[in-house]
């Protein structure tokens, strides 16, 4: 029998191979880590990221004193906004922002999507521990949760692929219901209670695997006083957590409505072969959509949620064993609903829908709208897949090396988790932001005046680059973005003659030509930048190289810049002001 310095050898060395695999299959992420000449980010094209970038920022303002968490006027400035329905995931932003003051904001970016896969798959390999007892096999089941294209694939929402709670809830529950050890069932509450501080998504998708746990335990301990008694505690322990969010909720319900409103009734992916195709596998995806058939113009696949045929033969050749079939069948059952769930509303195959066939999810949009219609894109379902996806493969494992001992067993589990790797292996998609183009908010700063911006053009996916470069100067400015934002917030904007043409995507020109349809008047534009004066703007941020940028170039045709350069031209408002005729 190994010793416990063995034991503890053994798994470092998990650890060790753990963090290569990430390092390899997240590469060059690991390079930019120490590499801080460059900001470079691994989210491709996926403005999310620059989200928690303010979330982080805005939460240590919060911390010391200088903000408050429930409401801002920094966005959306003047009106303000509530921030009471806002998807803050604590964790990050906390972490995040902590390694921000001893490294450059990039390179702690980097390194918490790497500690997150990190923790994601630990959590996974503790559980396939405790319950095959075997290390090599729980390191397979880690890189299927790991490694998975969901984990993996959600750098720029790291409120999604961190989902380190659900196995280790699982785990607390599992081994307190099984050994009838309260503590570990107090663990497990309390794990799930502080998930919904992490990311509201993966705490829905938790509370839906305890629910079938519990049921599961249930059927075998439901004369038993002490499961009940547990059960209370369980539940007690997880209100207590939910209770600010729970009253915040039904104190605010018209708000929380509000901002749920714009997602009703949409999904957002759902396609059934999305399980199986790796439509980012450099070499798998032109065999998988010839094999298929696949016509990309009418299919929309996110990339999150293939399954992997090794890991399917796998759990086929485990269920082909009488031995595992009965074992298996509980986690089969446990991943059912998040598969189906994962599908959406209506059945998708090949981008055609099938408004006829009724899925789960319909249901429930019904049944619970103010929870499952939030679900816009279905693909967040699939953290429910993972860990019981890795705990059937690993019991195909189990049966594949059951023949084999000592180093030809060890081979073949090596062989599953290589091919398991290459299967969900993804390129990395790179975002470079030069130094140039943050050079703006250095003119910026140097004004005498306080400061206070106009970012134009405006829109959804411009306003979370404005919060980015907020995040970096700290200066308020008229639109922003938070994860459910209210039609209300553009109130203030919409009020405005100028601000309400360059958020309908026109030119503001101050003519007077306006009886011809050109333009503002003059009487018009100026009472406009009266009103912007008078409530603290100072400039105007026209940032060329964002989308809709097109469409109101025109606006400063006749107006002098004071500062200018390839991504952005700055003007003061009494520089639209001279820009008038006459």
């Amino acid at each position: 029998m190994p010793s416990k310095r063995e034991t503890l050898r053994h798994h470092l060395r998990i650890c060790a191979v753990l963090a290569i695999l990430i390092a390899v299959m997240t590469f060059p992420t690991i390079k930019y880590v120490f590499n801080t000449d460059v900001f470079w980010l691994p989210t491709g094209n996926q403005s999310d990221a620059w989200m928690k970038f303010w979330d982080s920022w805005y939460g240590w303002r919060v911390l010391a004193g200088e903000a408050d968490i429930r409401h801002t006027d920094l966005i959306f400035y003047p009106q303000g906004l509530s921030l009471r329905f806002h998807s803050f995931s604590y964790s990050h932003m906390l972490l995040f922002g902590g390694l921000q003051k001893v490294m450059p904001a990039a390179s702690a970016f980097n390194l918490v999507y790497l500690l997150g896969i990190l923790a994601v798959s630990l959590s996974a390999y503790l559980y396939l521990q405790y319950l095959f007892s075997e290390k090599r096999i729980a390191l397979l089941g880690a890189v299927v949760v790991g490694m998975s294209p969901f984990v993996v694939g959600h750098p720029q929402n790291p409120d999604l692929g961190f989902i380190a709670t659900i196995p280790l809830s699982l785990y607390c529950l599992h081994r307190g219901f099984k050994e009838g050890r309260i503590r570990f069932i107090a663990a497990s509450a309390v794990l799930t209670g502080l998930t919904a501080y992490i990311g509201l998504y993966i705490f829905v998708c938790l509370c839906l695997a305890v629910f079938m746990y519990l049921l599961y335990f249930s059927i075998a301990q439901w004369r038993d006083a002490k499961f009940w008694l547990a059960l209370v505690l369980f539940a007690a322990i997880v209100g207590g957590a939910l209770l600010p969010r729970a009253y915040t909720t039904l104190r605010h319900r018209q708000e929380f409505d509000e901002s749920m409103e714009k997602w009703r009734g949409t999904n957002r992916g759902g396609d059934l072969y999305e399980y199986l195709v790796n439509a980012r596998h450099p070499v798998l995806e032109p065999i998988q959509r010839q094999l298929f058939q696949l016509d990309y113009s009418s299919l929309i696949l996110l990339n999150t949620s293939y399954l992997g045929y090794t890991v399917l033969v796998l759990i086929a050749i485990g269920f082909a064993r009488r031995t595992y079939r009965r074992k298996m069948i509980p986690w089969l059952i446990l991943m059912l609903p998040f598969l189906l769930l994962r599908l959406g509303s209506a059945l998708t195959i090949k981008g055609r829908e099938f408004p006829e066939i009724l899925m789960p999810k319909r249901i429930l949009d019904e049944l619970a709208p103010g929870v499952f219609q939030a679900f816009h894109t279905v693909d967040h379902f699939h953290m429910g897949v993972v860990l019981p996806l890795a705990v059937l493969a690993c019991y195909g494992a189990m049966a594949v090396s059951a023949a084999d001992a000592g180093r030809q067993r060890q081979a073949v589990i090596a062989v599953c988790i290589a091919l398991v790797a290459f299967e969900y292996y993804q390129p990395v998609e790179e975002r470079i932001v030069p130094q140039e183009q943050l050079a703006y908010l250095e003119a910026l700063e140097s004004e005498p005046e306080p400061i206070r911006i106009i970012n134009a053009p405006f829109g959804r996916g411009n306003s979370k680059y404005y919060l980015f470069y907020q995040a970096l100067s700290g200066f308020p400015q008229v639109e922003g973005l938070v994860s459910r934002t209210p039609e209300s917030a553009y109130d203030y904007i919409r009020s405005n003659a100028i601000l309400n043409q360059w958020h309908l995507n026109r030119d503001v020109i101050c003519s007077n030509d306006y009886e011809n349809g050109f333009g503002l008047s003059v009487e018009l534009y100026l009472a406009a930048l009266d009103q912007l004066e008078a409530d603290g703007f100072s400039h105007v941020v026209f940032h060329r190289h964002l989308g809709h940028g097109f469409s109101i170039r025109k606006s400063f045709d006749a107006a002098e810049a004071m500062y200018a350069d390839d991504f952005v031209a700055i003007y003061r408002l009494r520089d639209l002001r001279d820009s008038c005729p006459g």
